[in-house]
């Protein structure tokens, strides 16, 4: 007889990535990159800022570390994150509190600095950008920790889809065009249509998969106020929503023509389509296709957007 295998539970970086939820960047990373390009391909002739590029990335990042842990600790007070015993299986967040891997404390610690970090990059790049920065940088904080925290706890009442949708497309995207034109344009928020699409498209995966589990907890969510059939078709609107938004902005000539390039990632979107053709209502098959669609979904966004960043560049500097 074979002694069983255990895995050791992840220490340091590993760990530390693992509570700040490290996979989940790019979605914060890929508008600001998106919105900085976009900036360029509207002002010929600008003078772009590398410095306040990093920032603005780094930025975006440090909010949403905060997101994520003020939303791991909410979740986790509320229970949603605790071990369901039924299953044998912690559901939902960075699984850190859940599984007992750090304390409250030391999440609590990160929030505090990470949130620091961007207000402290918000504040900068106010002074260098203009009123819009502070505007923006507000919002985002308030979005940060009002999407779990009390009193409004936007993520309970089914309105995390809107929350995301304008926090990290629209807002991040603006954000980025601002710090380097130092104005506001309707152009970027109008250009950010796909992204938001997208970003929302993995949180609405995420409920899909706790449809039978949120509602235990008094959790509103999409999927639970719509139904399972519905939230489907709501997540081919997502995926199918953002390539038609790309297309139709380049047949208005918003976008050059090798903005087309991120078409070369349809496969993928037509295999997250066709998994949720069958998905399963057992619990544990369940949460594990669920799991795998929502990473997938994340892989997905950052294909999406690293194809679109390709295009845009070859148009930028050969065309």
């Amino acid at each position: 007889m074979t002694p069983e295998t255990t895995i050791s539970p992840p220490k340091g970086l590993k760990l530390f990535f693992m509570a700040v939820r490290a996979y989940s960047f790019p979605a914060s990373v890929i508008p600001i990159i998106y919105g900085s390009i976009i900036a360029v391909l509207f002002n010929p002739g600008m003078k772009f800022n590398y410095f306040h590029f990093i920032l603005a990335l780094i930025g975006s990042v440090a909010i949403h570390v905060t997101t994520n842990i003020v939303n791991d600790i909410y979740d986790f007070k509320k229970g949603i994150d605790k071990e369901d015993k039924e299953v044998g299986i912690p559901h939902g967040g960075s699984q850190v509190l859940s599984m007992g891997l750090v304390s409250k404390s030391f999440m609590k610690t990160t929030g505090i600095i990470s949130t620091i970090l961007a207000v402290s990059i918000g504040v900068y790049l106010y002074t260098q950008a203009g009123i819009w920065i502070f505007y923006l940088s507000i919002f985002g904080l308030l979005s940060a920790i009002y999407y779990t925290a009390s009193p409004f706890a936007l993520k309970y009442k089914a309105l995390g889809d809107i929350q995301v949708f304008v926090s990290f497309g629209t807002g991040m995207t603006l954000g980025a065009y601002i710090v380097q034109t130092h104005e506001f344009s309707w152009i970027p928020v109008i250009l950010s249509i796909p992204f938001g699409l997208l970003i929302d498209a993995i949180l609405h995966s995420n409920n899909i998969r706790d449809l039978n589990f949120d509602g235990k907890f008094g959790v509103k969510t999409l999927p639970i106020l719509i139904g399972e059939r519905l939230s489907f078709y709501f997540y081919y609107f997502l995926i199918l929503g953002a390539y038609t938004s790309i297309i139709i902005f380049v047949v208005i000539k918003l976008l050059p023509w090798f903005a087309l390039l991120n078409l070369v990632t349809f496969p993928t979107a037509l295999k997250l389509l066709r998994m949720l053709k069958d998905y399963p209502q057992e619990t544990m098959a369940r949460h594990e296709l669920g799991t795998k669609h929502n990473i997938l979904t994340a892989q997905f966004n950052t294909q999406f957007g690293l194809a679109l960043t390709i295009g845009l560049l070859i148009s930028l500097f050969f065309l």
